[in-house]
């Protein structure tokens, strides 16, 4: 009998020791337990998903925390798969006892004994490494389940399991399962479609609702009764559980802003598994573009394909993007897929802006300043105009809003062009790496290359008043901000660059009278890109419009093809922007009319206009000068050689320059319901051409022998002529409109 005890101490030493190396030879990690290999994510800033791609094993599975499961997954969850899991570490003794005696009686096997803790290991761990579910393989589950037990908490198990419970198919954890069964995150389900989930765990692909509906609608009554049982339900909910429809179809999963998404994966190589990416995009401000681009289309060819971006001036985050308006996952065009606003295109002449806010950075430009849009050599070529004019004496403002191309080429080669360059690449056009000399004069005439991504954060620099961010695309990147230009000189530009003729006075009494927006549209050589960028203080947007393969077509003109879509889409986005406050630098100075310096006792007519105290050059005007008893315009350098020899005291002609129409000093009233009151303008005594201006703004030409209309809104005006001989004259009018009250107001 003593040999007999010492022989079964003996073996159940050596059972015990046998375990225990077994128990402790067996090593799990809990951060490659926690690890999900699921899909790529992508949340908008309000925490939508819009975008879900396959996980790597090509399954939709979307880890979410504990908390984002909702109130009654993780309740069920326990109580119908692992009642004591709150109770056991990792095996669930009584579990095993029965299940044990359930089966030896019943020859068969009827339950199983795992918990939710090796279920996890189930999945995590012997799935992935392949392991045949053999007696062995579940005894080395059971030993993980306990020692993971004193490595993670109960939470996190509960967590874990639920984000990687199968759900039939290619459907993988409670996040994909609720958006793909009920259209709805897992947060939001009721209590039976978590009993209907949960239940679906015995045998994913038999109690599927889309497959099996009676058997699915079976196992989840069952878990209901379960639940009130349990007293997890009240018997009345209990009732509304299974009055419950189950779901009839599938939905998709949300494949939102394709190339917003493919964006993103660029700017981060190194992705992780089960990626989450909280971005920048606002669905709404997404939505809204969309649908203005899809409308847009319809005024091009099929070939012809539109690509737009937001950027929230505030925090530099685009907030809206289209890479291609005609991308559609229904079509098998391989151009549609082409994300256009990253690839590089000419910009033509959008990128003048930058060179006239170099000048007037450097003192040397106000809006007021008399430049040349004269033949000038260039490369062996003379620029022209979009329109093949030259418009002679012209002030920057007129220059730049009306994109002239002399005047910007000689205000890049008086600036300097590698100051100009550097401010370029400052801003974010990365594509410029070539020196100056390279570019040379067709720098700001459209000859590089820049992309909708660099002209979102270039433009977005000049809205924000001359301060560089790069683009944020998702909320926690970290953002550097840097002054690159000052704010007078951005202000300035915005000012000259100032847009709202295309407004119906509808839309001007829906937006408000002080809605105003900054508009500057570019063409490519050959009739290739047409681009417009626009902002306002509190949204900049850029849209492209062209082929993807480059190919020309006539309509791609920036002013008719991409201004249009980017005035819709800022009116919708930035519906309640106001304009900038004046920067407290800029001064009101009052300058000659015609040179835009401040005037001599010579200059016959004066206006005021805006400079930067301190750095506007105050020289005084050195256009009008005295000679043989009489004044004379002495035109600057750049302007027609011919004018510039000819001397009114030679000349045949009258000595005097007047306009003959409108007379000075008159009233003129127009008719309550004339909306466009033109006015005749006439000269005498003129040199060939005559140009117009109105309160200082050039409004057209004509010759001495022609009557000249153009629009004069309500209030009092000055109305200049000028030249080719250089000779000036104005009037003062003021023009009313009876009955109409404050109509300079409605029309700006």
């Amino acid at each position: 009998m003593l040999l007999k005890k010492k022989f079964l101490v003996i073996i159940s030493a050596l059972i015990i020791i046998s375990c225990s190396i077994v128990f402790f030879s067996i090593e799990i990690n809990p951060g490659r337990v926690k690890t999900i290999f699921g899909s790529t994510a992508f949340y908008d800033a309000n925490g939508n998903l819009f975008h879900v791609r396959l996980s790597p094993s090509s399954e939709w599975q979307i880890p979410v925390k504990l908390n984002e499961m909702g109130k009654w997954l993780p309740i069920v969850a326990v109580n119908a798969e692992d009642g004591r899991f709150y109770r056991h570490f990792g095996i669930d003794f009584l579990a095993m006892a029965r299940a044990v005696f359930q089966d030896i009686t019943r020859a068969k096997v009827v339950s199983g004994a795992s918990t939710i803790t090796s279920q996890v290991i189930r999945m995590s761990v012997s799935e992935r490494e392949g392991r045949k579910r053999t007696p062995l393989t579940k005894i080395r589950e059971f030993i993980m389940a306990v020692k993971i037990e004193f490595q993670m908490t109960k939470p996190e198990i509960l967590e874990t399991y639920l984000n990687l419970a199968p759900f039939g198919g290619n459907i993988r954890g409670v996040q994909a399962a609720s958006l793909i069964y009920f259209g709805k995150s897992a947060s939001q389900i009721s209590r039976g479609e978590a009993c209907l989930l949960i239940g679906m765990l015995k045998s994913p692909t038999h109690y599927r609702p889309d497959l099996r509906p009676s058997a699915a609608k079976k196992r989840r009554d069952d878990i209901i009764a379960l639940m009130e049982r349990k007293k997890v339900f009240t018997h009345d909910e209990a009732q509304r559980a299974y009055l419950e429809e189950l779901p009839r179809k599938k939905f998709e999963l949300p494949s939102r802003a394709y190339h917003y998404a493919e964006l993103i994966l660029s700017q981060n190589p190194g992705l992780m598994p089960s990626q989450k990416f909280n971005t920048t995009l606002n669905l709404e401000a997404q939505t809204k573009l969309e649908g203005i681009l899809r409308q847009s289309l319809n005024d091009f060819p099929n070939d012809i394909t539109l690509a737009a971006g937001v950027i929230d001036n505030k925090t530099a985050d685009l907030i809206a993007w289209v890479g291609n308006a005609r991308f559609s996952y229904k079509n098998n065009f391989a151009s549609n897929w082409v994300d256009c606003g990253r690839s590089p295109r000419s910009p033509g002449s959008t990128l003048k802006p930058f060179a006239y806010i170099s000048a007037i950075d450097d003192g040397d430009l106000t809006p007021s300043t008399l430049l040349a849009d004269t033949s000038m050599a260039f490369s062996g070529r003379a620029p022209r105009n979009f329109d093949l004019k030259y418009r002679g004496a012209v002030s920057a403002r007129v220059a730049l809003s009306e994109s002239l191309n002399a005047p910007a080429v000689r205000v890049l080669r008086s600036t300097g062009q590698d100051k100009i360059l550097s401010l370029m690449r400052d801003a974010g056009l990365r594509h410029l790496t070539q020196s100056a000399n390279y570019y040379g004069d067709s720098l700001i005439l459209g000859g590089c290359d820049v992309t909708v991504l660099e002209e979102l954060e270039a433009f977005t620099s000049i809205a924000s008043l001359g301060v560089h961010r790069q683009i944020r695309f998702l909320q926690d990147s970290a953002q550097t901000s840097e002054r690159i230009a000052s704010p007078e000189a951005c202000w300035l530009v915005s000012d000259m660059l100032r847009y709202n003729g295309g407004l119906s006075l509808f839309a001007r009494g829906t937006l408000g009278r002080q809605w105003r927006m900054a508009l500057k549209t570019g063409t490519s050589y050959g009739l290739r890109d047409a681009w417009a960028s626009a902002w306002t203080p509190d949204y900049t947007v850029v849209v492209w419009a062209g082929n993807p393969d480059g190919t020309s077509w006539d309509g791609l003109v920036g002013a008719r093809a991409s201004a249009p879509v980017a005035v819709k889409i800022l009116r919708v986005i930035s519906p309640k922007s106001k304009w900038y406050e004046k920067p407290d630098n800029l001064i009101l100075r009052k300058v000659c009319s015609l040179s835009g310096k401040p005037p001599t006792a010579l200059c016959p007519s004066v206006k005021f206009e805006w400079a930067i105290d301190g750095v506007t050059k105050t020289f005084p005007c050195d256009m009008h000068t005295v000679k043989s008893g009489q004044t004379i315009v002495n035109l600057p350098a750049g302007f027609n050689e011919k004018l510039k020899r000819e001397n009114l005291a030679v000349k045949k002609v009258s000595p005097f320059l007047s306009i003959a129409s409108p007379i000075n000093g008159a009233s003129y009233f127009a008719a309550p319901f004339d909306t466009e009151r033109k006015i005749p303008m006439k000269s005498e005594g003129a040199a060939s051409r005559v140009w117009w201006y109105l309160d200082g703004k050039y409004i057209g030409s004509s010759f001495p022998d022609k009557t000249f209309f153009h629009g004069v809104p309500d209030g009092e005006h000055v109305i200049s002529a000028v030249d080719e001989a250089g000779r000036t004259s104005f009037v003062n009018i003021k023009v009313f409109t009876p009955g109409r009250r404050k109509q300079n107001e409605l029309l700006f």
